[in-house]
């Protein structure tokens, strides 16, 4: 059996910034795209982040072709600066059936960086505890848009998370409902 991967790194963008509340980069949306489509036939999950010019992307599979991917990123010209984060073995990658999740630029990410006293997004100095809570995060927050393409052969461990979070969330919706039904009587 192959091993997993978690990778995690960060890099700087090298295409021109866009003004704030302009939405999602072009160049971020294009990058989406050709991921989303590459990592499902390489059976590639994770989540992606960028703000303030910085990319904070994770990455989860069969260890080889994680690596792969990963070279391949450090090669790419719209990255400068890339720089590993962490690299671990899993049981399991835990972003389910995202082959890349994309999580905007959000509220709860600036919350984050001031619970560690940053201010500003600049993952290249992150450490340890705040790389591990941003990935959390990604796992947390909701994406942009649906997952796509199912990751073909997603192992089975992973794809009972991803159904057992559906569950917790439909059950939490429907208590939430039927307590409000509840009030309203």
């Amino acid at each position: 059996m192959s091993r997993h991967l978690r990778l995690v790194y960060a890099s700087r963008s090298t295409f021109a910034p866009i003004r704030d509340g302009a939405g999602i980069h072009p160049e971020v949306a294009r990058i989406l795209v050709q991921s989303r489509r590459n990592n499902a036939r390489q059976r590639i999950v994770g989540g992606l982040y960028f703000a303030d010019g910085s990319f904070f992307q994770c990455l989860e599979g069969r260890e080889a072709e994680v690596q792969a991917l990963y070279d391949r990123l450090a090669a790419d010209p719209r990255h400068r600066d890339v720089r590993l984060l962490d690299r671990r073995e899993i049981d399991a990658p835990a972003f389910g059936e995202w082959a890349m999740k994309h999580v905007p630029n959000a509220p709860e990410v600036q919350q984050l960086l001031a619970r560690h006293g940053r201010s500003g997004f600049d993952p290249h100095s992150f450490p340890p505890a705040l790389v591990d809570a941003m990935v959390g995060l990604l796992l947390e927050r909701p994406d942009v848009a649906p997952p796509g393409e199912p990751v073909p052969g997603l192992e089975p461990a992973a794809r009972r998370m991803f159904f057992t979070r559906i569950a917790v969330a439909t059950g939490l919706v429907a208590a939430v409902g039927a307590a409000a039904a509840n009030w309203l009587r």
